[in-house]
């Protein structure tokens, strides 16, 4: 794939990264915690995965952190890594915000509080705001 394929291919999910993060702060306000923790999750993962995307690489999973640690570009990796208790906190927000057998007697709705849900998206933020940097 040409460089400007690739580069327009980073920006796509990109862009649907920041949409996701925008949602995530929309049902935070509205008191959809468990939802808002969960789109927070996928903003950090297609902003990673954008990353991959750059440099004509395919990225499967959605595991944030594997795709800080296993990022192939070492000096990429290495610029993230800081990142990685961020992407490791996303990580654990991707079955139980959304699935009522994921906990005990509990549905999402019930489980995730508003100060769980900000974290999540200030992780997602940071991810998001690391990865501009990098790819300019």
């Amino acid at each position: 794939m040409s460089a400007e394929r690739l580069r327009r291919e980073c920006e796509r999910w990109l862009r649907q990264a920041a949409d996701d993060l925008e949602a995530a702060r929309l049902l935070v306000g509205g008191g959809k915690h468990a939802q808002a923790a969960f789109l927070a999750q996928q903003a950090g993962e297609k902003a990673l995965k954008a990353v991959w995307r750059l440099h004509d690489l395919d990225p499967w999973g959605h595991s944030v952190g594997r795709l800080v640690r296993d990022l192939p570009e070492r000096r990429l990796r290495e610029a993230l890594a800081g990142l990685l208790d961020e992407a490791l906190a996303l990580d654990k927000l991707y079955i139980p915000t959304r699935y009522p057998d994921a906990l005990v007697e509990l549905t999402p709705g019930e489980a995730f509080t508003a100060r769980e849900a900000h974290a999540a998206v200030d992780s997602a933020e940071r991810i998001l705001s690391r990865v501009r940097e990098l790819v300019g």
